[in-house]
């Protein structure tokens, strides 16, 4: 017994150093980038990569020393645990009623700067995987999951953070902004979709009963949020609104939910992401999803995320760059997304200015598609070098 519990405390002990190591290096990342005024999660990745293979790990014994593989497993559960709540409060942040509000033109800026990077995506996929002699023995299913998700990573965008950054350059209140943010929620929901359709025909054995399985459970998941929770919170809410206290029993019944929703869809064959993310759609805006935020927020945020893009740069490996052919397709299809906003601006008779910023922001990528890469990785989808790039 004494020999396990020295084994177990050992263990303990290495978790909480990789912790500290990882919390330590992000925020002097955080620090030293400040003057440029980037993006929070870009510093804890370039804290990863530092901390990864194509850095510290080239010294000896390094990786295997300060993150072993048993260790990694504890740190990718906890970073998982804080991607679903992370996740929910994405969901919570999005008002449903606005998709359903867009005008003709806001269908018009996300049809058009969806379908061609999509394309362009989906035909590099394609073209991968018939050069790739290791996916030659795929069903046909399996083959069409990467140029889903590849279509999906180059078209989507991603909501929050372009939310928060319409705010900074005050164009919330300008037709941009307005037409950029409707614009975007119903990218995004085409982007999950295809997410939720290549994580499905990813498995191993997919075959059409599996994949008639696991669509149906998605639209379960779905219709029960939105037919059997969202009522209840709806009641919740109207009485928070009326000056009632929302209680912690409440809260915490609700926070378990989403850890329910996320187990039933990754049961179901999609993503625990997907189930949680339902759960925070059918949560309705105002004081009940302001308090669940306020609950979880700083703690997911602060504590649980950074381990999530610090383990991305641990994954980004240059050595494993054979050549650069994605980077420069991703390029192209950011380019084709602005050209497809100021066709789109011609055609409703827009400044092409308005168009140029439009296509601009709907560029804006995130915590969201690096979560598509990351299940493309997890799922063998994408290669290693496709990953880093």
């Amino acid at each position: 017994m004494a020999l396990l519990d020295l084994v177990y405390y050992t263990f303990i002990v290495g978790i909480k150093i990789e912790i500290l190591l990882i919390t330590s290096t992000t925020r002097a990342a955080t620090l030293l980038l400040s003057p440029l005024r980037l993006p929070t999660y870009i510093s804890q990745i370039l804290a990863g990569f530092l901390l990864g293979p194509s850095v510290l790990g080239h010294l000896p014994h390094f990786s295997n020393l300060v993150f072993p593989v048993r260790s990694l497993f504890v740190l990718e559960s906890m970073a998982l645990l804080g991607l679903v709540y992370y996740i929910f409060i994405v969901g919570v942040e999005i008002e449903v009623s606005a998709i359903t509000r867009a005008g003709i033109r806001s269908f018009g800026f996300a049809v058009g700067c969806t379908l061609p990077p999509f394309l362009i995506g989906a035909l590099t996929g394609y073209v991968a995987l018939s050069t790739d002699d290791k996916r030659k023995g795929d069903t046909f299913l399996n083959k069409l999951s990467f140029p889903i998700f590849l279509g999906s990573t180059f078209s989507s965008t991603a909501f929050s953070v372009l939310a928060r950054n319409i705010a900074e350059l005050k164009l919330a209140g300008t037709d941009v902004g307005q037409l950029t943010l409707s614009a975007s929620l119903i990218n995004d929901t085409f982007a999950w979709t295809g997410l939720t359709v290549a994580t499905v025909l990813g498995h191993s054995r997919c075959t059409i009963t599996q994949t008639t399985w696991t669509l149906t459970s998605g639209v379960v998941i779905f219709g029960t949020s939105y037919l059997l929770l969202r009522p209840m919170l709806l009641r919740l809410a109207r009485r928070a609104a009326e000056g009632e206290a929302v209680g912690e029993d409440c809260e915490c019944w609700i926070l378990i939910g989403v850890m329910v929703a996320a187990l039933v869809a990754d049961a179901g064959g999609t993503h625990a992401i997907f189930g949680a993310f339902v759960f925070g759609l059918a949560v309705p805006n105002g004081p009940v999803g302001v308090a669940l935020v306020e609950k979880v927020e700083d703690f997911v945020v602060g504590a649980l995320l950074p381990l999530f893009f610090a383990l991305s740069g641990l994954r980004t490996d240059t050595a494993k760059i054979i050549n650069m052919h994605s980077a420069v397709l991703l390029m192209v299809a950011a380019v084709l997304k602005v050209a497809a906003a100021i066709g789109v601006a011609g055609v409703f008779g827009m400044p092409l200015s308005d168009g140029t910023s439009i296509g601009l922001l709907l560029n804006t990528k995130g915590i969201i598609e690096l979560v598509i890469l990351h299940i493309a990785r997890n799922k063998g989808i994408m290669s290693d070098q496709s990953f880093t790039v």
